[in-house]
């Protein structure tokens, strides 16, 4: 009887230390793991590095611009490459929330437009969790006036 105990007592201590540990192999899968890739994502923007963001994409991405235009990721990706592009200087007021296998990034963008202006935009943006990272399915920017 007191070898049977031990067995089952030995089955629910791994069970809970497979739990932990399976858990915390998933740490990227939580806030900060978000955190990190929407960090990613952002010096990506700051740098124009449009091959470097083409990763973070989702296959079906699609971005909002101000005026309401939707794009897909070539079409993002082509905008962010263009000489006429705005410049993104500082991105601000972070905050990123989870939702299961959704998390949401919302954030202040201060640019630099074309004629030399600054200009300050407020984003969306939702991310999900897929085959072990955090990829952008899609995003919205408007102008903060």
């Amino acid at each position: 009887m007191k070898r049977m105990i031990r067995i089952a007592l030995m089955a629910v201590v791994a069970t809970c230390v497979s739990v932990v540990f399976y858990s915390s192999g998933k740490a990227q899968g939580n806030q900060q793991g978000l955190e990190a890739a929407a960090n990613g994502l952002m010096d990506a923007v700051k740098a124009k590095d449009a091959t470097k963001l083409k990763t973070y994409y989702t296959p079906d991405y699609t971005f909002t611009d101000p005026d309401g235009k939707m794009m897909t990721a070539d079409e993002r990706l082509k905008v962010l490459a263009s000489p006429d592009a705005t410049t993104v200087s500082t991105f601000s007021d972070i905050k990123a929330r989870i939702y299961g296998t959704t998390g949401v990034v919302t954030g202040m963008a201060t640019s630099k437009n074309s004629t030399g202006g600054t200009e300050q935009t407020r984003f969306t943006q939702v991310w999900t969790w897929q085959n072990g990272r955090w990829l952008l399915a899609a995003s919205h920017v408007s102008k903060v006036k």
